[in-house]
């Protein structure tokens, strides 16, 4: 609420830091050196991007606007996980369980979109950029990962470049594909969940009823845009 209702970079930017120390015990939920390291891994990450953020706006009387700009959108690009900052997201992905991963691939993305929107430099090359590294890299490095966590999280960031081209339309446009993005995103997670599935190649071995089968099946054509599905209705409002 900070975020969304606040003018100022400041108090943007104190929402960003009371978001990120609220995620660290949702990251700790389940006890095991994994977790201790990648939750260690994303508040260094998170904290550097806030400084980038907070420099961008210091320097907003030093250095040219635009450029000032830049600078807060390659923080909040950091935030975002957007590719080519993407590295951070990945590792910690893996050692999250489901809920906190699906937490992580939403929630936690709703305060730096709200900011790109507010305070970045939107239609500039430095923003095409970020979008398109994030459809390539999000599309292409995905279909080399065997783990389906790494697999929803390279989805994820397919979809960031989605969300950010929505915002360079309009705000609406850009929550429209971030909601049904999350709701569309909630089928596969919870199944997986259920399934306690962590690799590709467990999918034929485990015993799945064939309801479950269909519903995981309908659910990832959904997340990969297809018609006639509710995941290609953003991508198609966008286009």
């Amino acid at each position: 609420f900070l975020v969304a209702s606040s003018p100022s970079l400041f108090i943007s930017w104190v929402g960003l830091a009371l978001n990120t120390l609220a995620f660290l015990p949702v990251l700790l939920s389940k006890k095991n050196k994994l977790t201790s390291e990648s939750s260690i891994k994303y508040f260094l990450t998170q904290t550097l991007a806030s400084v980038i953020i907070i420099e961008g706006g210091l320097t907003v009387l030093i250095l040219q606007a635009k450029f000032s700009m830049t600078i807060i959108l390659f923080g909040l690009a950091v935030k975002l996980g957007a590719a080519p900052f993407h590295s951070w997201l990945v590792t910690i992905a893996e050692s999250l369980s489901w809920i906190p991963l699906f937490i992580l691939l939403t929630v936690q993305k709703l305060n730096p979109l709200f900011m790109v929107w507010g305070f970045s430099q939107i239609n500039s090359g430095f923003f095409y950029f970020v979008i398109l590294s994030s459809l390539i890299v999000g599309s292409l490095v995905g279909l080399t990962q065997t783990s389906t966590r790494a697999l929803i999280t390279f989805s994820s960031i397919s979809h960031v470049g989605w969300f950010l081209m929505g915002i360079a339309f309009s705000l609406e446009a850009g929550l429209l594909y971030f909601l049904i993005y999350s709701l569309i995103l909630l089928a596969p997670v919870l199944l997986m969940e259920s399934m306690n599935v962590s690799h590709i190649n467990q999918l034929p071995l485990a015993q799945i009823k064939l309801q479950n089968q269909c519903l995981l099946f309908f659910s990832l054509l959904s997340l990969g845009g297809l018609p006639p599905f509710l995941g290609f209705l953003p991508k198609w409002v966008l286009l």
